[in-house]
């Protein structure tokens, strides 16, 4: 269980949401529970965990017909647990699909907006086949006060979305990629505050392909508003272009977290109001161009390049000699890794040269692509 003040999640070892919890408080709104999936702390409101526990993830490659998938609720298969590492505020889940993959899953809140977690996602080919047709599954079973199990739900940014495969208004189907899926009220692709009922919102992506050893790595996010507008701006804030958003079935008067439910009607459909949850995706980026420059520690460095060859230097008071660093810029934030040579296959990210040193964009890509470096560029 983890938490920034304004968000909970509940986040079992194998990368899924919803875990039991018999010492948390009791949500509000109808059927509330103890369980812990994903929380908005100031309401005390519970979106996962009520009912069946069907928040869930898949990776498959549709090529070779593998896939592995895990929820709490609505089935796991083929994945097996390597690594599950807490803390108070951030989580780390590494499981195994088959001998095809291994999938990390990285809860941390997000540095843009505390109304989201961040949840970057590594997906590794640790087999020996070429995966041509990658997939991620990511759905949820939304449960929103008042009135739990009455809800309106909106995904947008899926049109002419080339990552995305299929959009569903219902979590009840399979997390496994490859199985068929349909929906609940008619919401396929976008649709907006579709409801009330009983509904979810189920994404698949479609995320290229990928060599053995290599990683296709992206951002996700989980979180909670408390309108509308608060939730589309968390979401603006950390470039999720795909998103669905869950809010109650409720007319906007009588006491919205009481146990006993409060009146039916579309107030908080339109205002977000108390509480509006949300998941949002933001595809893979791949380096596209690189510099070499001084290190960001050393915001007032000199860059010093090296006539004869040798690699440059970034200079702080005509005293201190630091070695400069390859950047770029991913997510609308600078990555760097020191110029040094990586070994086979990646090599050095600088181009070692008389004058100024120049970036090898090559290295750079194969940097953000291994498995050792690749949460770097996330």
């Amino acid at each position: 269980m983890i938490d920034n003040t304004v968000v909970r999640l509940g986040v079992a070892p194998a990368g899924h949401l919803n875990i039991p919890c018999p010492t948390n408080p009791v949500s509000s709104g109808t059927y509330g529970t103890s369980s812990i999936g994903l929380r908005y702390l100031p309401t005390n409101g519970e979106a996962a965990a009520p009912g069946d526990a069907c928040e869930g993830w898949g990776v498959a490659s549709a090529d070779l017909g593998v896939s592995g998938y895990s929820s709490a609720g609505c089935g796991s298969a083929n994945v097996t647990v390597e690594i599950n590492a807490p803390s108070p505020i951030s989580t780390l889940s590494v499981v195994r699909v088959g001998d095809t993959f291994r999938v990390t899953h990285i809860y941390t809140p997000s540095p843009a907006t505390p109304f989201l977690y961040q949840v970057n996602v590594l997906i590794e080919n640790i087999g020996t086949s070429f995966v041509s047709d990658l997939r991620y599954t990511r759905g949820i079973d939304y449960d929103i006060l008042p009135n739990t199990f009455s809800e309106y739900v909106t995904i947008a940014g899926t049109a002419g979305n080339p990552w995305v495969v299929g959009a569903v208004d219902n979590n009840f189907v399979s997390l496994d990629p490859l199985a068929p899926n349909f929906p609940l009220m008619g919401g396929v692709g976008d649709f907006t505050n579709l409801g009330p009922g009983d509904l979810g919102a189920q994404l698949d992506f479609r995320l290229g392909s990928l060599a053995p050893g290599e990683v296709r790595s992206f951002r996700t996010f989980y979180g909670a508003a408390g309108s509308h507008a608060d939730a589309l701006n968390a979401l603006a804030a950390v470039g999720a272009s795909t998103y669905s958003l869950a809010k109650g079935n409720w007319d906007g008067t009588g006491d919205p977290l009481s146990p006993t439910g409060a009146p039916t009607g579309t107030f908080a459909a339109v205002t977000g109001q108390p509480n509006t949850f949300m998941y949002g995706f933001r595809p893979p980026e791949t380096p596209t161009h690189c510099s070499v420059e001084c290190p960001a520690i050393l915001s007032h460095g000199v860059y010093t390049p090296d006539r004869a060859g040798v690699q440059d230097a970034c200079v702080v008071n005509g005293q201190y000699d630091n070695r400069v660093v390859a950047v770029t810029t991913l997510h609308g934030e600078r990555v760097e890794f020191s110029c040094m040579d990586y070994g086979s296959p990646i090599g050095n990210p600088c181009n070692v040269v008389p004058g100024a040193d120049t970036c090898n964009l090559t290295a750079f890509q194969k940097l953000c692509s291994d498995p050792t470096f690749a949460q770097y560029c996330l």
